[in-house]
C-alpha cells in the first residue's frame, strides 16, 4: 500500500519547488562553472566571495529533487518509465556535465542524474522487498542501501553515498513530514544552507499542476544538460 500526505490549497506546490530547485541550481553552477574557473579566482576578494555567496544560495536545490524524487516515485504512473526517463538524462548529460566542470572529458565523475537514477532503484527495490520478503525489510533494506550507496561512491556520482542515503531517509519517513524534515535537515547539515531545503519542502501542500502534454514535464529534465552546455559556452566566450 502506498503511503499518502495530505494535500490542501496553502503552502508550496510541487511546481514552485521545482522552480526554486531549478533556479537555486543555476546560481549554483554558475558558481562552479565560471567563477571557479577564473585564473587565481582566489587572490581576487570579490570573486571569491561572489562565488562563496552563489555557492550557498545552490546548496538549497539537491535537497529538493531529492524531496521531488520520493514524491514522483509514489505519484508516477509507471515507476519503470521513471527510471528509465533518468537513465536517458543521465548519459544526455554526461558531456555537458564534464565540459562545464572539468574542462573536458573525465570519467572520474558523474552528474547527479546517476545519483537519482540510484535512488529510484533504491526504492524500487525496498517496494519489491516489502512485497516478497517484510519480515526480513530491515536486514534487507539496510543491505540495499549499503550496496546502492556504495556503487555512488566507487563511481562517483554527484553527492555520491550521501546522496542515495537522503533519498532513502525521504522515503523511510515519507509519512511524517516532520520527522522527515528533520531528519534530512540533519543529513545535510555538513552544508551549511542545505537543511534551509527542508523548511521549503515542510511546507508542500502535495499539489502539483495537471499537464496537457509532455512538454513542460521534459522541461526540466532537459534544462539540467542545456544550461551545463549554455555555461560551457559562456565561459568559453568571456574567459
Amino acid at each position: 500500500m502506498k503511503k499518502t500526505t495530505q494535500t490542501n490549497n496553502n503552502g508550496i506546490s510541487a511546481d514552485a519547488l521545482k522552480w526554486i530547485a531549478l533556479i537555486t541550481m543555476l546560481i549554483d553552477h554558475t558558481g562552479a562553472s565560471i567563477l571557479e574557473k577564473i585564473p587565481q579566482y582566489t587572490t581576487v576578494d570579490w570573486v571569491f566571495q561572489l562565488d562563496m555567496t552563489l555557492r550557498l544560495i545552490g546548496r538549497i536545490a539537491f535537497p529538493i529533487y531529492c524531496f521531488l524524487l520520493v514524491e514522483g516515485f509514489y505519484k508516477t504512473r509507471s515507476r519503470k518509465k521513471y527510471a528509465l526517463n533518468l537513465f536517458v538524462f543521465a548519459l544526455i548529460s554526461e558531456i555537458p556535465f564534464e565540459l562545464s566542470f572539468m574542462g573536458g572529458l573525465d570519467i572520474g565523475f558523474h552528474n547527479v542524474y546517476w545519483t537519482l537514477l540510484l535512488g529510484m532503484l533504491l526504492m524500487m527495490t525496498l517496494e519489491t522487498i516489502k512485497v516478497r520478503k517484510p519480515d526480513k525489510y530491515n536486514l534487507l533494506a539496510l543491505l540495499a542501501v549499503a550496496i546502492l550507496a556504495g556503487i555512488a561512491q566507487i563511481v562517483y556520482t554527484d553527492y555520491a553515498a550521501i546522496g542515495v542515503m537522503l533519498i532513502f531517509i525521504l522515503y523511510q519517513t515519507r509519512d511524517n513530514r516532520k520527522k522527515q524534515s528533520i531528519l534530512g535537515a540533519v543529513a545535510m547539515c555538513y552544508e551549511i544552507t542545505a537543511p534551509i531545503s527542508f523548511i521549503l519542502t515542510y511546507n508542500y501542500n502535495g499539489q502539483r499542476k495537471k499537464r496537457k502534454n509532455a512538454f513542460a514535464k521534459y522541461l526540466f529534465y532537459a534544462f539540467y544538460p542545456i544550461h551545463l552546455l549554455f555555461l560551457y559556452f559562456v565561459r568559453l566566450l568571456i574567459l
